[in-house]
């Protein structure tokens, strides 16, 4: 009896163990099921309400095939939105700054005129020193004395012709610029005449243009800064070569431009109208004896530059040629490109250009990309042949190259040109030149006829015998328009740009707006927070 007792206690135990196990398991299954149901419910709620389109229609009590089209239709829209802001958001990211004309033109007087650098094509002043004498004494083996020998060594880094021997030394030291200031072609043996705006104002050639040193030799420029203004105060430079009694800070931004109340005799100088009575006129001539085939190979005449002034002239990007005995018009066109103040906020390596006071460069006060990659190729240079070339900037400690480095300069400025394109294609910038945000560039159109020398020198009375063994050039450069071309750096899109498209694309496929934010946290928290409340469950009645 006892033990049927047992058996049976036993059982019932374990039948009550197992009803209380189902129990728990239906309990649970029930609760799942109610989850899943109120949050079906509370979906459905929100769909009848919200402005969002077609939700509605997904979650009504329909067919299904209703339920399929509407769902396709949602997909195909969502998709179509979101392919459209993601275009919006790489645009803004990869190419946020656009370049478009500006709304006004900037007026002539309100912008520099451009500095004229001039260069002889002959490089030294045949009756002070005869280089090709001495060329052709050494290339022969003939005794030369030791004074004129250094001369020609030293000279013979401006001549194009290959030296007919080697050097005693590789290097060269700041006694070379002496040496090409002393054989030099004066300005009063090169100018004639130079007028601006229609009158000299009683300063003549020598005043108006100051010599420079650049690739093409000695040269001679006007309206461009001095060297306080262009190079930093380590950089070495000879005597008064680019030196100007006047000081860009007084009288001109190159940000903002010319300051309030500088008036007429501001500089840099400029302008008030475009025509050649508002321009420079130029009288050059050349002594025909000057020409040297041993150190230059190229025709009579001279070579000009037309350039920002706040830029160091290289003839290795362009210039012009003005032959002898012609005359020659250059007509100039201006390009201001400016920057909003907006633009600092984005990255440089996106905006693609650098700020004046954003990019330091060593040798240069004024960033430009043309200094900028004048800096980085007189880098190189050094880097490969551990020493520059005469025209490059420099410390007084750095050596400059003779001539027999002149082909390890020469294959330097190859690779580097190699170097640079290979970076180009690969992606990135070997030097690191991004443009300027704001720039100034001159756009020239050149025209030439024949100068009839005789014609003008017996219009002003001058006597014919003056002119023989002399070429002649004239020159005349000016504006073209009373208005320089102005072009805007700006954003592509700003923060209510970005906003504004971002929400019209949502507006347009879904109907979604600030106030479909505001619903959707709604349903996500308050609202749940007060059906808890008011009815004791989460999903409302």
């Amino acid at each position: 009896m006892n033990l049927v007792s047992r058996c049976f206690s036993r059982m019932t135990v374990y039948e009550m163990n197992e009803r209380a196990n189902k129990e728990i398991a239906e309990s649970y299954i029930k609760s799942e099921e109610g989850y899943w149901h109120n949050l079906r419910k509370y979906l459905r709620e929100y769909a009848e309400v919200t402005g969002l389109q077609g939700f509605r229609y997904v979650a009504e009590k329909r067919s299904t095939a209703e339920k399929i089209i509407w769902s396709l239709a949602l997909i195909f829209s969502l998709g179509g939105c979101m392919y459209m802001i993601s275009e919006i958001l790489n645009k803004y990211e990869n190419s946020p700054v656009v370049v478009s004309f500006a709304t006004e033109d900037t007026p002539l007087y309100k912008m520099p005129f451009p500095a004229v650098t001039i260069c002889p094509e002959a490089k030294y002043n045949t009756k002070v020193f005869n280089y090709s004498d001495i060329f052709y004494r050494v290339k022969d083996g003939k005794s030369v004395n030791k004074t004129n020998l250094t001369m020609f060594q030293r000279l013979s880094v401006l001549c194009e012709v290959k030296y007919p021997t080697e050097f005693e030394n590789d290097t060269l030291d700041n006694e070379v610029f002496e040496t090409i200031d002393k054989t030099k072609i004066e300005p009063r043996d090169m100018f004639m005449l130079c007028s601006y705006i229609n009158e000299t104002n009683g300063l003549g050639c020598e005043s108006l243009f100051k010599p420079v040193f650049i690739d093409g030799g000695l040269c001679y420029s006007f309206n461009n800064l001095g060297r306080d203004d262009i190079f930093n105060d380590h950089v070495y430079n000879y005597a008064k070569y680019y030196e100007v009694p006047h000081k860009m800070a007084d009288y001109f931004n190159v940000e903002t431009g010319y300051k309030e109340n500088v008036g007429i005799d501001a500089y840099p100088r400029r302008t008030l109208k475009p025509g050649p009575k508002n321009g420079m006129t130029i009288l050059l001539k050349f002594d025909d004896k000057w020409h040297d085939p041993t150190c230059n190979i190229f025709f009579k005449g001279f070579r000009v530059l037309i350039h920002s002034p706040w830029e160091v002239p290289l003839f290795g990007q362009y210039y012009i040629s003005v032959p002898a005995n012609k005359y020659l018009s250059a007509v100039v066109e201006g390009e201001y490109v400016r920057s909003s103040e907006n633009l600092s906020k984005i990255k440089a390596k996106k905006r693609r250009c650098y700020m004046r006071d954003e990019y330091s460069l060593k040798y240069f006060k004024i960033y430009t990309q043309s200094n900028c990659f004048l800096e980085c190729r007189t880098n190189y240079t050094l880097k490969q042949c551990g020493c520059v070339q005469y025209f490059m900037p420099r410390e007084n400690t750095t050596a400059i190259c003779g001539r027999p480095l002149h082909e390890c300069t020469q294959q330097a400025e190859s690779a580097f040109i190699k170097e640079q394109l290979e970076a180009n294609l690969k992606g990135y910038d070997f030097c690191d030149c991004l443009p300027a945000c704001s720039n100034l560039k001159f756009r020239v159109e050149t025209s030439q006829d024949t100068f009839h020398v005789k014609e003008f020198w017996n219009a002003i009375g001058g006597d014919d015998r003056y002119l023989e063994g002399w070429s002649w050039s004239l020159m005349h450069i000016y504006f073209k328009d009373e208005q320089i071309r102005t072009l805007e750096r700006n954003e592509l899109y700003g923060t209510s740009d970005l906003i504004s498209n971002l929400g019209g694309l949502l507006g347009l496929f879904t109907g979604f707006s600030l106030l479909s934010i505001i619903e959707i946290l709604y349903f996500c928290s308050l609202r749940i927070f007060c059906n808890k409340k008011i009815y004791g469950s989460w999903s409302g009645p």
